[in-house]
Order: structure tokens, then C-alpha cells, then sequence
């Protein structure tokens, strides 16, 4: 267990230190009551005490119950800090780790889980490193002192005597707490799969109603609910067993202590204010007792999170930088050579010996069927994914040589699923600049041809958009997007299919501002409408991950293939909705 927990130990060591110094000063001082309780006992049956002493001991013992209260202050404030911190610091590892992961880990990570795992397994080890330490403590080391001075201030036999059942309260402890371990792994994978669930029907509640899965959605949820909380019941049946066990056990050593203490009495060998200070020894070490069933407990909850926990944190980094690698300084050159390019979790190809070269400032068009890798192409140069940087260049430099923040730093990127997040449109523009002007937030939002819309929002700019832009259409979404790319004044500028929700006057608006605002600048634009591309540079198009055809608008339209085929019947498409329209 504590090398599972030693970095946080290490982490929080000096705290940890003072923590322990204070609680075993708490419990040294705290056997001295029961002490001078016994010894005022039998003064008092002896008749042998005046008022002045009697009440010189009470003063005593209320200045020692003071110094205890002091000294458990102060192990409870670092103790239970610890516990704050480690949750802290468990959740900033998480995040830390999330963020730094490529496409690959989140694809064999669940949402869910991973909540799950910032959440429940989180507060799981915080409990731990708070009232675990606290319980590891209380059911060690202050049982030993306790003993210690039982036999000392009482008598040998009687404690040796009164302790017999204590070896089996720690065999049962330990026996149901190996029961809870195993059930509370499956407790914290039945609510990461609970967890999915609620996020995929919160995500998709429009499609639930307009399809009216509501009831086999909530039969979904009852399911994985039902079977979260038969789970739970497992674990809480054994927890239930700790109880009597933690109670039944202490019962016996009281029966013990007194039948056996009264018999100790009765042939002189103790006194009765000692068998007082005994009973009052022996009832500070129930306590412990219940500690040891509730850190077992606490442990093995605590254990089980933290190998979820490690699981994602050991998880070796799909994507490592180089070690003398170099930040990006211009906007480069980019160079695709005999390059091919398969997903992780796919068992072919999905880019086949692309060679192609974009110099810096040109644009470049990307059409392709669905599914013939026009999306695949253009990510290559966010390295989301684990790729082959031995046939990508930059400046005639490979890929890896450089930074990769410094590369994506480059980029401005517009994917076809644009991520809108529950904070303001301006806000959302701005996640690429934060310090951007209102001024610069204005010329980007009228490079997205988005200003027409705002007098549509209640509060303009600042109207917010709900949970992934619930209130917005997929238009706005996407213009929100370009915004955001163009706000950041990208040297590299990819469109990824994101003008496809979007009428054709405002996509025409959109690919001028493209064409004025983006002189100098590398465009790349992936999309099925060759109005989008057809004044790029250079043309390709892409069939099962191969290049099929490439070369500007007119020599593609004059070969007479897949491009010309397709420009014809967007062209006509295009004339027959212009007279529907009139």
C-alpha cells in the first residue's frame, strides 16, 4: 500500500511528520486521566483525601483534557489537510495526464471513466490519506501505548487476559476487508459505465426526442443503475458485517476485564480504583478496534481507486516529443513523402504513399468520397495520433524535429465537429486568443460572415451558448469555429469540412474573406463542394487513401474524371436550387 501512495507520501512527508508527531502526543497525554482517575478512586474509598487535593487533581486532569484538545487540533488540521491535498493532487495528475494524451488513449478510455476515476477514485484516496491515516494510527500505534500502560499502572495478567479476543477481530477485519476490495473495483466500473451513459443521453437529448427513445433510454439507465446499486450492495453487506464484529468482540474483553479483574480484587492482588483506570484503559481501546474494521475498510476502498488511478497514470505516452527538438519559427514548407498512415486501432491503411508538397503561402484543395481519407490527410500535421515522422517534412526538416506545440502554435484549425463550449460566444472565440481586442474579435467574427447574426442573440456577443452550443445552429457553430482559427492569425489555415452546414451566399462570403485575409498564409481546405476549392493553388482528390487526381481547377475539370464529374453535378445541383429559390 505505501508504495502504491508514496509519491503523495514524499509529496506531503514534512506534514505528514507533524501530523503524526501531534496525534501520538494527543494519545501519550490521554492516558494520563484514566490514571489519575483510578488513583482519585481510591483515595476516595480509602477516605484519605482532603477537598484542596481533590480539587487540585480535578484541576489537573481538566489542564491535561486542554493540552489533549490542543495537540488533536493540530493533528486533525494536518491529517485531514492531507487528505484535501492528495484529492488536489490526484486530480491535477489526472488532468494533467488527460491533456496531454493523443486520440489513441481516449479511444480505450471511456468518458465516463475517466470521470469516474477524477471523481469517486479521487475522494476514495483523499478519504484514505485523511481518516485512513487517522484509523492506521488509532489502531497500531495507541492500542500499543494503551496496553503498555495497562499492564504498568494495572496488572499484567488482567490485560494479557482481556486482549485474547483481539487477534481474531483483526483476522475477521482483515478477511472481510479482502471481500470489500474485490467488490469495490466492479462498484467503480458499473458507475463508469453509468457515467457514459448520462453523458451520452445529456450529449444526445435532441436525437432522444426526435426519435422518441426516452423510455429505452430509461430503461438503459435503470439497468446500469440497478446493477451500480446491486454492486454497492455487495460491498455494503460486508461493510454491514464490520459492525457487529467491531461491537461483539470489545463486549468480550469487557466480560473478561471484569469478571476476571473482580476475581484479581477479591484476592488482593489489585485495587478497585485500579480496576476503574482498567475499565476506563479498556474502553479507549474500543475505539481502536472500530478503527482497525473502518481502515480495512477505507484501505481497500482507497487501494482499488488508486490502482484505476495508476492504470491511466502508468500509461505510456503515445506521442514523445524529442528531446533536442526545436521550436518552429515561419511558416514553413510541407512535404508529404511516399507517406502512409494507419489509426491504431484499425488494421489497414488509411493514407497509402502520399507524396505531395505544399510551399508556404499556397492553398491547397482536398476533395474525396466519404470515407477516402480527406480528414485523416489534413490532421497529419496536428499529430494527434502516432505517425510516421520519417516521411513528413517541414522546411526539408522531419516533423518530430521540431516542437510540437510550436508546430500546432502555426495552425489554425477548423474541424467538422466544432466544439462549443458553455461560456459566451466572444468567449468562445476567443479560447485561441484570450487576449485578443474586441476590436480583433470583431474583424475575425466579420471574416466568419457571423456579424449578420448577432442582432438574432439576446445579448449580442455575449449571449451564451448552453452545453455544446445547444442554442446555437450548426451554421453558427461552424462560424464560430472559423473565427476562432482566424482570430488566432494562423500561418496555416485548415478548413476540415467546415463550411457544410452553411448556406451558399454565406460560404461564397466566407471563402472571399479567405482569399483577401489570407494572402501569405498556407490554406488547406478539406471539403465535398468544389465551390470551397476550386480557386485553390493545387487540387487533390483522394480515393481509399491514395491520390487520384491532383492539378488546379481547370486541368482537373479538362481530364474529365471523378472531379469533372462532380463538378457537374454540383454545378446543376446548384442551378436547380437557384430556381427553386425564385
Amino acid at each position: 500500500m505505501f508504495k502504491k501512495f508514496w509519491w503523495f507520501i514524499s509529496y506531503y512527508k514534512n506534514k505528514y511528520i507533524l501530523a503524526v508527531l501531534f496525534l501520538l502526543l494527543s494519545d501519550l497525554v490521554g492516558l494520563i486521566p484514566p490514571y489519575i482517575t483510578g488513583r482519585l478512586t481510591d483515595m476516595i474509598f480509602e477516605g484519605n483525601i482532603e477537598l484542596k487535593v481533590f480539587l487540585l487533581i480535578l484541576g489537573l486532569d481538566l489542564l491535561i483534557i486542554l493540552i489533549k484538545y490542543l495537540f488533536a487540533m493540530s493533528w486533525s488540521y494536518f491529517t485531514f489537510r492531507a487528505g484535501n491535498e492528495i484529492d488536489y493532487k490526484a486530480k491535477d495528475n489526472l488532468m494533467t495526464k488527460f491533456l496531454e494524451q493523443s486520440l489513441k488513449f481516449f479511444e480505450t478510455h471511456s468518458t465516463g471513466s475517466l470521470m469516474g476515476k477524477a471523481t469517486n477514485d479521487a475522494n476514495s484516496i483523499s478519504n484514505l490519506a485523511g481518516a485512513g491515516t487517522l484509523s492506521l494510527f488509532d489502531s497500531t500505534i495507541f492500542p500499543l501505548f494503551i496496553i503498555v500502560m495497562m499492564m504498568v499502572v494495572v496488572d499484567v495478567k488482567l490485560t494479557l487476559a482481556s486482549i485474547i479476543p483481539l487477534p481474531i477481530l483483526a483476522y475477521l477485519c482483515i478477511l472481510i476487508g479482502n471481500k470489500i476490495y474485490a467488490r469495490w473495483a466492479k462498484v467503480q466500473r458499473a458507475f463508469d459505465k453509468l457515467n457514459t451513459n448520462i453523458l451520452e443521453d445529456v450529449e444526445g437529448i435532441r436525437i432522444i426526442r426526435v426519435f422518441n427513445l426516452q423510455k429505452s433510454r430509461y430503461n438503459k439507465f435503470e439497468e446500469s443503475g440497478k446493477d451500480l446499486c446491486d454492486k454497492n450492495m455487495n460491498v455494503v453487506k460486508y461493510q454491514a458485517l464490520m459492525t457487529p464484529v467491531q461491537r461483539i468482540i470489545p463486549a468480550l474483553t469487557f466480560v473478561i476485564a471484569i469478571g476476571y479483574g473482580s476475581f484479581l480484587i477479591s484476592n488482593g492482588e489489585i485495587t478497585i480504583g485500579q480496576l476503574v483506570s482498567f475499565t476506563y484503559y479498556l474502553n479507549m481501546l474500543v475505539w481502536p478496534m472500530y478503527a482497525f474494521g473502518n481502515f480495512i475498510n477505507i484501505k481497500q476502498q482507497g487501494t482499488a481507486s488508486m490502482d484505476r488511478i495508476q492504470e491511466v497514470l502508468d500509461y505510456e505516452e503515445d506521442i514523445v516529443e524529442s528531446i533536442d527538438a526545436f521550436d518552429l519559427e515561419t511558416n514553413p514548407n510541407i512535404e508529404f513523402s511516399d507517406y502512409s498512415f494507419k489509426y491504431p486501432s484499425s488494421k489497414e491503411k488509411v493514407l497509402k504513399d502520399i507524396n505531395i508538397k505544399i510551399e508556404s503561402g499556397k492553398s491547397l484543395g482536398v476533395l474525396g468520397k466519404t470515407g477516402s481519407g480527406k480528414s485523416t490527410f489534413i490532421k497529419q500535421l496536428l499529430r494527434l495520433y502516432p505517425i510516421d515522422t520519417n516521411h513528413l517534412y517541414l522546411d526539408g526538416e522531419r516533423i518530430h524535429k521540431y516542437s510540437i506545440s510550436s508546430v500546432r502554435e502555426k495552425i489554425g484549425y477548423v474541424p467538422q465537429n466544432h466544439m462549443i463550449f458553455s461560456k459566451t460566444i466572444k468567449e468562445n472565440i476567443k479560447l485561441s486568443k484570450p487576449k485578443a481586442t474586441d476590436e480583433e474579435v470583431m474583424e475575425a467574427v466579420r471574416f466568419a460572415d457571423l456579424e449578420k447574426d448577432l442582432s438574432t442573440f439576446p445579448e449580442g456577443l455575449d449571449t451564451l451558448c448552453g452545453e455544446k452550443g445547444i442554442s446555437l445552429s450548426g451554421g453558427q457553430k461552424q462560424r464560430i469555429g472559423i473565427a476562432r482559427a482566424f482570430l488566432k492569425e494562423p500561418d496555416i489555415l485548415i478548413l476540415d469540412d467546415s463550411m457544410s452546414a452553411v448556406d451558399g451566399k454565406t460560404e461564397k462570403n466566407i471563402i472571399e474573406n479567405i482569399k483577401k485575409k489570407s494572402r501569405g498564409k498556407t490554406t488547406i481546405i478539406s471539403c465535398h463542394r468544389i465551390s470551397q476549392v476550386k480557386d485553390c493553388d493545387e487540387i487533390i482528390v483522394l480515393n481509399k487513401g491514395t491520390i487520384t487526381e491532383r492539378g488546379t481547377h481547370e486541368e482537373l475539370l479538362k481530364k474529365g474524371q471523378w472531379y469533372a464529374k462532380q463538378y457537374k453535378n454540383q454545378m446543376a445541383r446548384s442551378r436547380f436550387d437557384e430556381k427553386d429559390e425564385k
